[in-house]
């Protein structure tokens, strides 16, 4: 076999691993486990990060004072912070795909002005909890802004005697108040309090928004301390199961105040301990397939595989070699539709990420491969090994027909510019997030798109070793270790979860070479100025855009205000989401309108602080979005759209509204469970049908779309 025939880990089917539930899914998580990241107060803030990032967990909670890292010297984590500190914290959360939902405990008082500095800054970073110990006379100021910002406050509880020790008085403060301001429930100082953890949580109920979440070696000791979960005197089991019998959404944060300097191993056990519970109280999608210690569930060559240090380690010798590309085969379960996450170290040789794939022999594998190796620019792509080979490259939107014909759509990103950026550590960790829904697939790597594939080629069979060359739907997961040198490959944190059939097949509604399934309504403005080809902002104007040598794009050259039209697709859909990304340059202005009737704004709202509903990510005229999720003008930025289509009776009349079931923009949601009686203004016919286009506005300015996918909404 040739180098690049590549195996690794497979995952299959339809079937699917017992209880298992986006870098690209958008399902959203009941229970989100993360750090607080005073449990890394010797640290740094970014090393906070790294260490959560290491622990397998993708949110944290800030405190402020924090110094931010080596790097930014005595700066600090604080809401006073610049606008350049703020910016190098959202790179170093972006880099390992971290999210900052919480921040606290910081004070907030009854001074109007102070309160809206932490609120601002909290709308600015995308935080959604603020976690504090106001005091009582400033909680009707505290739930007022509440409901303005829409952002939390999680009123906290330290040991007695603090202000809020005891959970009635937390109980009487949020009587009455809004949804947005309730209790962040500190579990380890009601242990210390001598306050019963499950019946304070009991005694809550309906007003926990977040948690300090802990496990104490005594109860009513103040002087007790941390200990992994499950060894203690918290009763965490217990509080774990209150809180799913509740029915509970929302954020747990580890605070680990315990042997500051080495708690990394014993966060890690607690980190095992909540996911194994809540996967069996059955409020956790996400299933760990390695537990860590052995490769039980797991089958390879027992010369070759084992597990050191917590992580599973192939490695082939002069003595110990192997003949062809072997792999170590997840024994477990078989999955179809899935989102997988999985840690990877590469020290030397290549390997690779197998899923949907078959065994052809005894650790033999075939199928979908997400390469793993150390060439920048190279890991990341999409091979299929002993079947089609290479499939697509990185930076690549590629479909394939239902002749097997391959061709590259467009781009997801620009490889030059991923491998700049870092998008892959060489010899150090790295995170893959592969998601496969249907014929749609996509690779992520440390949060980078890497890849995107529709694949549309006959299906082979699942149960011929034989019958490789075509699409699977289902199969194995496995890791690889390739034939050749000597080689060592590292693999840790592995996680999936299945996906519910929420979505049927996607469909490419852009072929990215014409316009030939578009067409532009005459109506709407002087001329149809709507190109195919690359988009770019104009080096002399960064009001235009201009188009340069390619495909893929659909780009409106239109100089200002009224100069092009609006285009919209010859399909129409009904229940569906929406995937498209869009450049807009500076200044300008455009709109997705759903079914050509309901408007998601597109407009350079870059840097804006507070969102109005005729800006990026609004529902035009009428909801503003909550947060600025806005990428620089000129820049590729990506919608999620869900939507539910009108329904209407055999005579015509409308039985049910439609509704945003979810927009998201950049990765960030913006709107859930929207009802829209109504559509909105500047709509193609003005009024409501079943089904309808996808329309464009081309009106208003210069605009391009991109990587334009609709998959009908099944559930």
């Amino acid at each position: 076999m040739s180098r690049r025939m590549k195996t690794a880990v497979v995952l299959a089917a339809a079937i699917c691993i017992c209880g298992i539930g986006v870098a690209g899914a958008e399902a959203k998580e009941q229970w989100r486990l993360g750090m607080q990241a005073y449990s890394f107060n010797r640290f740094t803030f970014s090393e906070a990060v790294d260490k959560t990032w290491a622990l397998g967990m993708e949110y944290i909670e800030a405190y402020p004072g924090q110094k931010l890292s080596a790097e930014h010297g005595d700066a600090q984590f604080h809401h006073t912070m610049s606008p350049e500190l703020r910016q190098a914290v959202k790179q170093m959360l972006q880099s390992k795909g971290i999210k900052l939902v919480n921040y606290g405990v910081v004070g907030l008082s009854n001074n109007e002005a102070e309160c809206r500095k932490v609120f601002d800054f909290a709308r600015d970073m995308g935080i959604e909890t603020i976690v504090s110990e106001p005091p009582e006379n400033a909680i009707e100021l505290i739930d007022r802004l509440c409901q303005e910002y829409k952002i939390g406050v999680a009123l906290h509880n330290h040991p007695e005697p603090s202000f809020y020790w005891n959970p009635d008085t937390v109980l009487r403060l949020v009587e009455g108040r809004s949804k947005w301001i309730g209790a962040c429930a500190d579990t380890g100082h009601w242990t210390r309090s001598g306050v019963d953890p499950v019946e304070a949580v009991r005694k809550l109920e309906g007003r926990i928004i977040s948690l300090h979440f802990k496990d104490l070696t005594e109860f009513g000791n103040k002087r007790a301390h941390d200990v992994p979960w499950g060894t203690g005197k918290s009763k965490v089991r217990e509080v774990l199961a209150e809180l799913a019998r509740q029915g509970f959404k929302g954020s747990f944060s580890i605070e680990y105040e315990h042997n500051w300097l080495n708690s990394m191993p014993e966060i890690a056990q607690c980190v095992t301990f909540f996911d194994k519970v809540a996967h069996e109280l059955g409020v956790n999608q996400w299933q760990r397939i390695f537990n860590g210690t052995d490769l039980a569930g797991w089958d390879g060559d027992p010369r070759l595989w084992s597990v050191r240090d917590g992580v599973i380690r192939g490695e082939t010798t002069p003595e110990k070699p192997t003949k062809g590309n072997t792999f170590l085969v997840y024994r477990d379960g078989i999955l179809g539709d899935f989102e997988l996450k999985i840690q990877f170290r590469i020290p030397s040789g290549n390997s690779g990420v197998q899923y949907r794939s078959k065994e052809m022999d005894k650790w033999r594998i075939g199928g979908y491969q997400a390469e793993v190796d150390n060439t920048q620019g190279t890991v990341g792509f999409l091979y299929h090994e002993a079947g089609r080979g290479w499939l697509v490259s990185v930076g690549d939107f590629m479909v394939i027909d239902e002749k097997g014909e391959k061709k590259v759509i467009s781009n997801v990103n620009d490889q030059k510019a991923l491998v700049e950026t870092g998008y892959y550590r060489e010899k150090d960790w790295n995170q893959y997030t592969i998601v496969c829904e249907g014929n749609h697939i996509k690779h992520f790597l440390n949060g980078y798109q890497t890849v995107e594939l529709i694949d549309n080629d006959r299906l082979v069979n699942p149960f011929d070793p034989r019958d490789g060359k075509g699409a699977s739907r289902t199969g194995l997961l496995a890791l690889q270790l390739h034939a050749g040198p000597p080689m060592v490959v590292e693999f840790r944190d592995i996680r999936i979860r299945t996906l519910a059939g929420e979505v049927g097949d996607a469909v490419l509604v852009f072929n990215g070479q014409n316009l030939d399934e578009w067409t532009t309504n005459a109506r709407s403005g002087k001329a149809d100025l709507w190109a195919v080809g690359k988009a770019r902002v104009s080096a002399s104007d960064p009001k235009q855009l201009e188009k340069v040598e390619g495909t893929g794009e659909m780009i409106n050259l239109a100089p200002k205000h009224g100069e092009s039209q609006d285009i919209y697709s010859k399909a129409k859909f009904g229940d569906c989401r929406i995937e498209v990304e869009v450049m807009v340059p500076q200044g300008s202005n455009s709109g997705i309108y759903v079914m050509g009737e309901y408007e998601v704004q597109v407009l350079d709202s870059y840097g804006k602080a507070k969102m109005g509903s005729g800006d990026m990510g609004a529902i035009y005229g009428g909801h503003a979005p909550p947060f600025n999720a806005s990428k620089k003008p000129g820049q590729w930025q990506q919608y999620v759209i869900e939507w539910r289509a009108p329904q209407f009776d055999g005579n015509g009349n409308k039985t049910k509204n439609a509704e945003f079931v979810k927009v998201e923009l950049n990765g960030r949601v913006l709107h859930e469970n929207l009802v829209m009686p109504q559509q909105t203004p500047g709509g193609l016919t003005g009024k409501e049908s079943p089904t309808g286009p996808l329309m464009f506005q081309g009106n208003h300015g210069p605009v391009a779309y991109r990587n334009i996918v609709v998959k009908p909404l099944l559930k």
